[in-house]
Formats: structure tokens, C-alpha cells, sequence
């Protein structure tokens, strides 16, 4: 059974109309807002505070493990505006930023890539914008 997706309502709100206003330019990759318009449509909406600790929202900061590589990587899921690669900032316009959000901690992840299918998977949420870092330590490294 393929897990559920649950989204707050103030991310689906900004999201929904992020992807109509994107549709409505030239020169978007229209595959991308396709994906994440269909997530957005399959997920659970729920008020902010019922938000579950362990699902990524817009902000949050999470790390990922790219089993194909041997590697993991910190990243903060963003607005297209914010993204910043080299900074760690995903936009949600990307494939890992729209295959991420709504996810829980420990979610195995399979998105297209032009070469094909990647796996990634959501090892801990490092930060989330309803709940806070889960530690005081990372609070400190995450605004210093």
C-alpha cells in the first residue's frame, strides 16, 4: 500500500497557485508543475497544527540519503525564488523538491530523472517550520 501524502493548507494554497501562474508563462517545464499539480490533488490537506512532526512542509530542512551514491545531503525545501543549490535551498519546482513534499521521515522516494528512476531516502527532518528544530543544537546552526 503506498503511503499518504499530507500537506498543510497554507502550502497547498501557495502551491496550487505557484503552479497555475507557472503554467500560464512560456518557457516552464510543464512536466514538473504536471507532477507536483498531481501530488498536490492526491494529498491529504490538513490545518497547520495538525500537522504531523515527520512530514516535510515548505522550510523544512531534511536530510536524504542517495543509496546510488553512498551519499547524504542536507537540503531546505523552497520557494523557486529562494533556491540556491550551492546553499542547499531545493525548489519545490524541481523534481526532488515536488517528490519531497508531504513525505515523512523514513520515506523511500522514487522520482524521474532524465536518465530515469532515483531513490532517495528521507533519513531525519532537521528542521520544520510548524514544529521547530528538534534539538536546541541544531537551532543554533540552523539561524547562526
Amino acid at each position: 500500500m503506498k503511503e499518504s501524502i499530507k500537506i498543510t493548507e497554507p502550502d497547498y494554497v501557495r502551491l496550487n497557485s505557484l503552479v497555475h501562474d507557472a503554467l500560464k508563462q512560456k518557457g516552464t517545464d510543464k512536466q514538473n508543475l504536471v507532477v507536483l499539480s498531481e501530488k498536490l490533488e492526491k494529498a491529504k490537506r490538513v490545518p497547520t497544527f495538525e500537522i504531523p512532526h515527520d512530514r516535510i512542509t515548505m522550510n523544512s530542512v531534511v536530510e536524504v540519503y542517495d543509496p546510488e551514491n553512498n551519499q547524504s545531503m542536507t537540503i531546505k525545501l523552497v520557494f523557486p525564488r529562494e533556491a540556491d543549490f550551492k546553499q542547499g535551498n531545493i525548489s519545490i519546482l524541481s523534481l526532488l523538491g515536488s517528490a519531497l513534499i508531504g513525505c515523512r521521515e523514513g520515506s523511500k522516494i522514487f522520482y524521474d530523472v532524465p536518465a530515469g528512476k532515483k531513490e532517495i531516502v528521507v533519513r531525519r527532518i532537521v528542521y520544520q517550520p510548524e514544529y521547530g528544530p528538534k534539538n536546541k543544537s541544531e537551532f543554533i546552526l540552523l539561524f547562526n
